[in-house]
């Protein structure tokens, strides 16, 4: 059986939602700063660790994904010293523990 036809001609005036209540506004793109602007919440939220969802405790991104991550998710490479987490670095137990950024694994194999 084919589908019914529209029963609107063209002609046919467009339905556009003009009223935007709370929930549309708590749900926008522009959440953050409506929830900042009624309930007097502070400017920045705190930021958790990408790795294990801790907070973080500084500013320290990962040097490859640039995720933020907390102190203890956060390696140094061995061969750059570039800061990586546990899934851009490489740890290598030939001699003794060290990690590796990706960067550093290419040129070591």
């Amino acid at each position: 059986m084919p589908k019914r036809s529209c029963p609107f001609a063209d002609t046919s005036p467009l339905q556009f939602k003009d009223h935007v209540g709370q929930r549309e506004l708590s749900h926008s793109m522009f959440a953050e700063h409506y929830s900042r602007e009624v309930f007097g919440l502070p400017g920045t939220a705190p930021i958790a660790c990408s790795s294990c969802v801790r907070s973080v405790d500084g500013k320290a991104v990962c040097s490859q994904c640039d995720w933020a991550l907390c102190g203890q998710c956060l390696y140094t490479s061995w061969g750059c010293g570039a800061l990586a987490c546990m899934l851009c670095g490489l740890a290598d137990y030939t001699d003794d523990e060290k990690m590796l950024c990706t960067s550093c694994a290419m040129f070591e194999a």
